[in-house]
């Protein structure tokens, strides 16, 4: 069984020679994190906690969650976390992660936006039974709206703000909603929401079942052209700074 995600097949249509070098050639490297996806997951868990916590009933207050930012912030650190903007230091991005959270806090307290199906879940999307493909990725919050929608949310820490053609043409939520349609079946609708932290800002998008039928065939067409590929070009980028093989790439 040939099982994708969304992550595997960005990374060929980002860089061939990458998605060769990690998924084929399956060569180890020592990770080293970036300070930007540390900043990320120290803001997911503690947005995880917050809507966890509350399923028992606890609201934390914007102080606890700051506070549990901090200790997780301190107990993963380490010196090896890459910092490719020398101009900024460690401190620098815990105020940003701070302040993702102090925004999003602000926005959606006292957090009674409809009822929280799962956190952190992970959904299993058949593609093409006939052809064994299925792709699998991670829901950060699933809910149930009052006006019957079931949503999927996504918290972003990304640096950019995504315009709005962008959105509508994402394959990651959208292909989510397949997979949430296949497991619940009481699904009609699904609203998809991007929670951009560092601009607080919330984008909503929908799609049709037609468009969900053309992105299946879309990514499945994808997935021939990957294993039907004999070469994987380099395709230089601003995202060579931040990979983990630029030093052994054929560039």
């Amino acid at each position: 069984m040939n099982i994708y995600s969304h992550s595997k097949l960005k990374c060929y249509e980002q860089c061939p020679q990458k998605y060769k070098l990690q998924y084929i050639d399956k060569i180890r490297i020592e990770f080293k994190e970036s300070i930007e996806l540390f900043l990320g997951r120290r803001v997911h868990e503690a947005l995880k906690k917050l809507y966890n916590d509350l399923r028992y009933q606890k609201e934390n207050t914007l102080e606890d969650l700051l506070i549990f930012l901090h200790n997780q912030w301190s107990k993963n650190w380490n010196d090896s976390i890459v910092i490719v903007k020398k101009e900024y230091c460690p401190e620098d991005y815990l105020k940003m992660a701070e302040k993702c959270i102090i925004d999003y806090y602000n926005r959606y307290k006292p957090f009674n936006h409809g009822k929280t199906i799962a956190l952190e879940e992970r959904i299993l999307i058949d593609l093409d039974r006939s052809q064994g493909y299925k792709l699998c990725g991670y829901i950060d919050r699933l809910t149930k709206a009052e006006d019957g929608y079931y949503e999927i949310h996504d918290w972003k820490t990304c640096s950019r703000l995504s315009s709005l053609e962008t959105i509508e043409n994402d394959r990651q939520l959208a292909l989510y909603s397949i997979g949430v349609k296949e497991r619940y079946p009481d699904v009609k609708n699904i609203r998809l929401v991007w929670h951009f932290l560092k601009f607080d800002r919330e984008i909503d998008s929908t799609r049709t079942d037609e468009e969900l039928e053309e992105l299946k065939q879309n990514t499945i067409q994808l997935i021939g052209v990957i294993e039907a590929a004999e070469e994987f070009p380099t395709h230089p980028s601003k995202l060579c700074d931040w990979c983990k093989f630029k030093f052994i790439c054929r560039q």
